[in-house]
């Protein structure tokens, strides 16, 4: 190697670590000659990189649960209760750009399977309540007219539909229907968010955290351990939900659509192949988060979405804090506990989607909207 190319390597700041070859048939001498191929870690697409600069997302879960003082229901609750009388989102997309927000995550529909929007191929939606208009066509408006991006939430579980037990193929082509209700009569989205997936993935769970140390077991090797359950996902759950057609789906009708599977509070940061984005619910350890995942052959990119609730007091069943409305819960994040969580995605170069449950009425809880209009007050 001369002293110039030496020089040029230097200068891009390319080593022989970084340098591969590459063969190619030189026509002059009819011999093999080898052009430089270079190695270079991967980065975000341009898709995922407009969506990790939106930071910061309000995420809204309200539905037939709202109604019936339930953070989970099971499909047979009756949907003419559902009445948000005073329903304003335009009120929800001023108080998340007072708080610096970027973005709006709706749970268009929840394990219930009911629908806020008028979809065709189920008898659970919005048109079915006291209230009757869509919800989701509010929301695409007042984002418009706010310069908020878009994103939805969509349970492939559906407890309301029967065939959803025992009929895959057919619940892919319901599933598929309403995925195209949503990405073609709404107008951009900027995040798919799926959930529900452990419905058919009976395989491949293993323990969270390391043993104690007197139960004389081995550590485990959280990495090991993730690989493994995204192996048991491909070779079980992928294919009973038929994920790879699903994301075909979506990305033929929305390419800049950034798909993410919920991986649950066990695997937090994990990616459900196929994916463009993690998620981690609490998510609370940036030193240890993992951007390069293998798939299809090679490492990608794979960035980070933290998600948590406003609501800090639960119930048995979910402790931590409600999604959903309760009028007996008054309890609030506190704005320190706000921006540790945003320090904490900052760190992890992830955003940070921060949840909220409007009321009976579809207006904000006081105690959320006070804090997040003055959040950085």
């Amino acid at each position: 190697m001369n002293s110039d190319r030496r020089s040029f390597l230097k200068k891009a700041g390319i080593t022989g670590a970084g340098l591969l070859s590459s063969p190619y048939l030189n026509a002059t001498t009819g011999s093999l000659d080898f052009l430089p191929r270079f190695n270079f870690e991967p980065v975000p697409s341009a898709a995922q990189r407009s969506w990790m600069e939106l930071q910061f997302g309000l995420f809204i879960h309200f539905g037939i649960n709202t109604y019936y003082d339930k953070e989970w229901s099971d499909g047979s609750l009756d949907p003419y209760r559902v009445d948000p009388n005073k329903l304003n989102t335009m009120e929800w997309c001023r108080t998340a750009l007072d708080a610096g927000m970027k973005y709006i995550v709706l749970v268009c529909k929840h394990h219930d399977g009911f629908c806020l929007w008028p979809s065709k191929y189920t008898d659970y939606t919005i048109s079915r309540s006291r209230f009757s208009r869509d919800i989701v066509a509010s929301l695409v408006n007042s984002c418009e007219n706010t310069g908020l991006k878009l994103g939805f939430y969509y349970s492939l579980w559906d407890q309301h539909v029967a065939f959803s037990k025992n009929d895959d193929w057919y619940l892919l082509e319901f599933i598929l229907n309403q995925l195209e209700e949503l990405l073609t009569g709404y107008g951009p989205v900027v995040e798919l968010l799926f959930d529900g997936f452990w419905e058919r993935q009976q395989s491949g769970w293993t323990q969270k955290t390391e043993p104690a140390v007197e139960e004389a077991q081995e550590p485990v090797d959280l990495n090991k351990r993730d690989e493994d359950f995204i192996k048991a996902w491909r070779m079980e759950g992928a294919y009973r939900w038929q994920m790879d057609h699903i994301y075909n789906f979506v990305k033929n009708l929305q390419p800049e659509c950034n798909v993410m599977n919920n991986s649950t509070a066990a695997y937090q940061g994990v990616p459900l192949f196929p994916v463009d984005a993690r998620n981690g619910e609490r998510y609370k350890n940036p030193e240890n988060d993992r951007k390069i995942w293998n798939w299809l052959g090679r490492g990608i990119y794979m960035p980070l979405q933290i998600e948590t609730t406003m609501s800090t007091k639960g119930n048995q069943r979910f402790p931590s804090g409600n999604w959903f409305w309760h009028e007996w819960d008054r309890s609030v994040m506190s704005k320190e506990e706000i921006l540790n969580y945003l320090n904490t995605a900052k760190t992890s170069e992830a955003n940070l989607l921060l949840n909220v449950g409007p009321t009976n009425l579809g207006v904000l809880r006081e105690e959320d909207e006070k804090i997040l209009r003055t959040l950085f007050n």
